[in-house]
């Protein structure tokens, strides 16, 4: 009797550990999500580019924007992504499983080319970043 009360209790313990770990997953994924929303809200200059068409990427494969005014939604490889342009700046953010994986900054240097940075800080940070170069097709 005694054994399986602790065989119950121990479960118990175990299932209650599980919904603290999804809810605690549950929370960041939310504080994610809004970051990213804010980092891309405070990119407030007039679009400059149009950057809608299929691009390629030797990183990350195909790409493809949709472009509605400032606003860009697509796909970067695998990846779904949302963003605006500023000025003559791309601000993109790539999901993953409901959360922002990558922050993403580009301009364009010349016709046809998007160059710039890819970080896995949500918002976007300088310290963590690897170049990314996207060409059109």
């Amino acid at each position: 009797m005694k054994s399986l009360f602790l065989t119950l209790l121990t479960v118990a313990m175990v299932l209650t550990g599980c919904e603290t770990v999804q809810e605690f997953s549950r929370e960041a994924n939310t504080r994610n999500n809004e970051a990213g929303r804010g980092w891309l809200s405070d990119q407030i200059v007039p679009a400059e580019l149009d950057v809608a068409g299929t691009w390629k990427s030797a990183a990350w494969g195909e790409v493809l924007f949709v472009q509605a005014g400032r606003d860009i939604r697509g796909n970067l490889g695998d990846y779904p992504v949302e963003g605006v342009v500023s000025g003559k700046k791309v601000c993109l953010l790539a999901r993953r499983g409901g959360r922002y994986d990558y922050s993403i900054i580009l301009e364009t240097p010349a016709p046809g080319i998007l160059i710039g940075y890819s970080s896995r800080s949500i918002p976007y940070q300088i310290d963590n970043r690897r170049d990314i170069r996207l060409d059109r097709k």
